[in-house]
Order: structure tokens, then sequence, then C-alpha cells
């Protein structure tokens, strides 16, 4: 483009230079050269239009290519997030019957340890029920043979 507009210069400086004396033939040739001119403004034209168009569509693609990349980053944090959920609420889930479990060993432990207990205080009362019938038993047994001692 460039080269044709300053062919079309360099055309118009040499015959107005040269002198050409035939004034239809010079007539002929400054028009063509204005022909020339404008056909070059417009090639040049059009092709700033082309290049801005093609800035414009480029900036457009990276405008949805960025706005596309910040949607799936949002995207991606949402799902990770969602997933540190499920995975807090498992874990205390988790916790939860944990303790249960805990605590229901420890109160059938308790329950146990209560039984036994029980079990040995019955036992020791019955051992001091016992105890004291042989006391009550050997005192009357005793009893009867002092009475028998101080009535011989």
């Amino acid at each position: 483009m460039k080269k044709s507009v300053l062919a079309v210069l360099v055309l118009g400086a040499s015959l107005a230079v040269t002198g050409c004396f035939d004034k239809q033939e010079t007539a002929q040739k400054v028009e063509a050269a204005k022909d020339a001119t404008a056909n070059a403004a417009t090639q040049v034209k059009d092709a700033a239009k082309e290049v801005a168009t093609d800035v414009k569509d480029a900036a457009k693609e990276v405008a949805t290519d960025v706005k596309n990349a910040a949607i799936d980053a949002k995207d991606s944090a949402a799902n990770k997030m969602a997933e540190t959920k499920e995975a807090v609420a498992d874990k205390a889930s988790e916790m939860k019957d944990a303790a249960a479990n805990k605590m229901a060993e420890a109160k059938d432990a308790v329950s146990s340890k209560m039984e036994e207990v029980k079990n040995a205080a019955s036992e020791a009362k019955d051992a001091a029920a016992d105890k004291a019938v042989e006391m009550k038993d050997a005192t009357s047994d005793k009893a009867a043979e002092v009475k028998d001692a101080v009535t011989k």
C-alpha cells in the first residue's frame, strides 16, 4: 500500500518536473494520479478499519476468556466449599457417634460396677446376718451352759 502511494506521488512529481507539454495528456495523468491516491487512501482506510475490527474482536475474545476463567474459579471454589462442608459434617457425625458409644460403654461399666457393689453389699449383709445368728446361737448355748452349771 505504501509503495503504491509512493509510486503515485513519484509519478505526479516526475510529470510536474518533466513539464509535459501535452495538457490533455497531463490532465489525464493528473486525474489518474488523483484516482490512484484516492484508491490508496481508501485501501489504507479499509485496512485500518479491518485492523481495528480484528483488535476489537480479539479484545472481546480475551474478555470472554477472562469471564469464563472467573466463572470456573468461582464454581471450583463453591465445589471445594461444598466438599469441605460435607467432610466437616461427616467428621462431626463420626465424633458424635464415638461420643455416644463411649457414653454407652461408660454407662454399662457403671451399671456393671453398681451391680457388683450391690451384690457385694448383699453378700456382706447376708454374712453379717449369718454371723449374728451364729453369735446368738453361741450366746444362747453359753447361757444354757452357764445356767446348767449354776443349777447343778
